[in-house]
C-alpha cells in the first residue's frame, strides 16, 4: 500500500534563462540617429565656416576699396585765366571815373574720387594792392567723378574804386595790374551713401595781368583743404 505519509518531491526549480543584450545591438539600434546627428552637426560645422569665410573675404575687399577706390581724395582747384575789360585804351588821360570794369575769372576744379563732388556757393573776392575791389558768388555745382568742372566768375568793379589807389596810376601807364584773388569752395563727396566727407578748398593767387594783351605773368597760387 502507498505510503500517503511519504512526501512528494518538489518539482526541480525552473532554470532562470539570463539573456545578455549584445552593447553592439544598442549601438545598432541608436546608429540611424547618431548618424543623422553627426551629419547636421558637420553641415552646420561646414555652413559656419563658408559663412565666416565669405564674410572675411567681404570684409577684406570691402577695407581694400576704403583705402584704395572709394578713399576720398582732395578735389585740386587751379586758376585758369584773369581778364579785365574796360581798361583796354583807357588811359590817365581819357579817364571816366564813374565806368565799370568787369574781371572775369575761370577756375577749374578737379575730382579725383570715384562720385561726384558737389559744392555749394564759391565765393571769389579780387584785391588790389591788398585793397578789395569786388566779391562774386556762385551758384552751386557738382564735378562729376574723375572729371574737371569750370567755375567762370563775374565781378563789377567801379574804376573810381581803382582810383582812390595811390599806386593805380602808374600801373595803368605800365598796362600791368598787380592783382590777388581769394576763393573759397565748399562741398561735399559721397561714395555709395555709406561714407561721406565734407571737403573745403581755399586758392589764393597772385598775379599780374597785362592789359594789353589780356594775359597775365607771375601766377603764384596756394591751395589749403580742410575735412
Amino acid at each position: 500500500m502507498p505510503n500517503h505519509d511519504q512526501e512528494t518531491p518538489l518539482a526541480p526549480e525552473a532554470h532562470r534563462i539570463a539573456v545578455n543584450v549584445d552593447d553592439n545591438d544598442n549601438n545598432n539600434r541608436a546608429s540611424p540617429q547618431t548618424k543623422d546627428s553627426t551629419k547636421r552637426q558637420r553641415r552646420c560645422l561646414k555652413c559656419c565656416g563658408c559663412a565666416t569665410a565669405v564674410l572675411g573675404v567681404l570684409g577684406v575687399t570691402i577695407l581694400i576699396l576704403m583705402l584704395t577706390v572709394f578713399k576720398v581724395k582732395d578735389p585740386k582747384v587751379k586758376l585758369n585765366y584773369v581778364t579785365i575789360k574796360g581798361l583796354e585804351t583807357t588811359t590817365a588821360l581819357n579817364l571816366v571815373p564813374n565806368a565799370n570794369l568787369t574781371i572775369e575769372i575761370e577756375l577749374a576744379i578737379k575730382n579725383p574720387n570715384a562720385a561726384a563732388y558737389k559744392f555749394k556757393n564759391v565765393t571769389t573776392d579780387i584785391y588790389y594792392d591788398n585793397v578789395l575791389i569786388g566779391e562774386a558768388y556762385n551758384p552751386n555745382g557738382k564735378a562729376k567723378a574723375n572729371k574737371t568742372f569750370r567755375v567762370k566768375v563775374t565781378i563789377d568793379v567801379m574804376l573810381q574804386t581803382l582810383l582812390r589807389i595811390p599806386r593805380f596810376l602808374g600801373d595803368l601807364a605800365a598796362r600791368e595790374l598787380p592783382l590777388s584773388t581769394r576763393s573759397n569752395i565748399r562741398g561735399k563727396v559721397e561714395i555709395i551713401e555709406i561714407i561721406k566727407k565734407t571737403v573745403g578748398v581755399k586758392v589764393n593767387c597772385s598775379l599780374t595781368v597785362n592789359l594789353a594783351g589780356q594775359d597775365y605773368k607771375d601766377l603764384d597760387c596756394k591751395r589749403s583743404v580742410s575735412l
